[in-house]
């Protein structure tokens, strides 16, 4: 395993979660609700249509709160879109990635954008 430059606690930790039972691993990840994603993939499939997450509706209220909250003028003219419905040809990652594609804004959320990171 490559070194990490915040030291071997990572890789030990890494190391650690493969080991037990193997969840948590690549090959094993961890489910978010129970989710699999082969199965909801299928599932998709099969009727032809488009993955909604119960967990995450394309509604106001999974925006945020205090200053993005449902009732907050700043989104109440929001409107849910799929990428395809923004571009015509879209596409997650064109040419590679880098580290700086990723960029934090003003709404302090660097935990999505080390999420967003993460699937690169």
């Amino acid at each position: 395993m490559p070194y990490t430059p915040s030291g071997f606690f990572c890789d030990r930790l890494i190391r650690e979660r493969e080991r037990r039972d193997g969840e948590g691993s690549v090959s094993k990840p961890v489910r978010f609700n129970g989710q699999d994603y082969n199965a909801l993939r299928q599932e998709c499939l099969q009727r032809k249509g488009l993955f909604e997450d119960d967990s995450f509706p394309a509604t106001v209220e999974s925006l945020g709160f205090k200053e993005l909250g449902h009732k907050s003028n700043k989104v109440k003219n929001i409107v849910w879109k799929r990428p395809k419905e923004i571009c015509e040809n879209p596409q997650f990652i064109v040419g590679g990635a880098s580290r700086t594609d990723i960029c934090q804004g003003d709404l302090g959320d660097c935990w999505l954008l080390a999420a967003i990171a993460c699937l690169t």
